[in-house]
């Protein structure tokens, strides 16, 4: 039996949360949790590190389209 459907067993039985016999932090204990709450856990999306934006995506204040590696520092 796979760990989630032990989840949604433990719970359509009427066991307690807290009863989980997979210890902290595992994977297994991540997917027993979501049999038992019906539902799945997903990583949220992470942007990118502005380090890795390339100079396209970099636009300038004016709105002019124009690669400004520093917005910061453009000429007043």
């Amino acid at each position: 039996m796979d760990v989630i459907r032990q989840g949604a067993r433990a719970r359509a039985i009427g066991r307690r949360r807290d009863a989980c016999p997979y210890p902290g932090e595992s994977r297994e204990r991540r997917a027993w949790f979501e049999g038992y709450d019906g539902m799945t856990w997903d990583a949220a999306p992470r942007p990118p590190h502005p380090a890795r934006l390339l100079p396209s995506d970099m636009r300038s204040e004016f709105g002019d389209g124009a690669a400004v590696p520093f917005p910061s520092m453009t000429s007043v």
